[in-house]
């Protein structure tokens, strides 16, 4: 609260991106630069094995890290467990995307399926990135593919969304929504409890999904153990943010600190215990 009592404005947060931690950060840039084609933007150091690397998926950036560069630069130790989010992206034809992803060496998880409701139907894969996170094909059922995709041609990847599992959607909501500033585009269902909602902030596209719906609806297990993926979201002011995110009861993970020369970053927890790093240009 400023020194004269009147309230804390509220921080304006932009430009999210999410973040995976891996143990292998190569064999994860092998999946997703070299064969989902997300092009690299950044990496540090610029000589030798990166700790970090950025990809550009569609509209947004997906960085991946090692858990040493977590835990060695901002005092955060995780390691592989449960997977809680995973990266989802549309293809015109889901079973031959999954039978070429699997002949590029890609661990599959669960073969194509059809599920959904009276307003949609959709067909939907999933595979395992190198240190258990899951990647999803989705495309709506009933579509018949283009016609590069059946005459064999390479899978063509789009539109990806990042979906993070979690107890209670609607509690989540009041972090990322209410609190965060994303706005909120799709829920299923439309009354009553909801199991999937979809918000957006700037290119990010974030599902929020329920580990009940998860388990009941596709025969996965989420949620538990440590957290191997966080959101991202710049400030102009990191301290401050960081300050109004705990007074609003999310617990920080590491206070503000500077890094990599000129960023500024601290981190609090989700509803879930998923991070949020919220960052800022010193």
């Amino acid at each position: 609260m400023p020194a004269d009592g009147s309230p804390t404005p509220r921080p304006r947060f932009r430009d999210p991106q999410v973040n995976l931690y891996s143990g292998a950060i190569e064999a994860s840039l092998r999946l997703y630069r070299d064969t989902l084609g997300f092009p690299e933007t950044f990496r540090t150091p610029r000589q030798g094995p990166p700790d970090h690397v950025e990809l550009r998926a569609g509209p947004w950036s997906l960085g991946i890290a090692t858990f040493d560069a977590l835990e060695s630069q901002h005092g955060i130790a995780t390691r592989p467990g449960p997977p809680r989010g995973e990266l989802a992206l549309w293809v015109d034809d889901v079973d031959s995307a999954f039978s070429w992803l699997v002949s590029q060496g890609v661990a599959p998880e669960r073969a194509p399926e059809e599920f959904g409701n009276e307003r949609y139907t959709l067909r939907d894969a999933r595979l395992r990135d190198p240190d258990g996170n899951r990647v999803v094909l989705v495309a709506r059922a009933g579509e018949s593919p283009t016609p590069s995709n059946a005459a064999g041609a390479n899978p063509r990847f789009s539109d990806p969304l990042f979906n993070l599992y979690v107890q209670d959607v609607e509690r989540s909501l009041r972090l990322y929504r209410d609190a965060l500033g994303f706005s909120e585009t799709f829920r299923t269902p439309r009354a009553g409890a909801p199991e999937h909602v979809e918000v957006k902030l700037g290119g990010l596209l974030l599902g929020i999904s329920t580990v009940e719906a998860l388990r009941r609806v596709h025969g996965l297990d989420g949620g538990g153990g440590p957290p191997r993926s966080e959101v991202v979201v710049w400030a102009d002011d990191v301290d401050s943010a960081h300050a109004w995110l705990t007074a609003s009861g999310y617990p920080s993970l590491s206070t503000p600190h500077d890094f990599a020369g000129t960023l500024r970053s601290g981190w609090v927890a989700d509803p879930d215990g998923n991070p949020i790093q919220v960052v800022a240009r010193r």
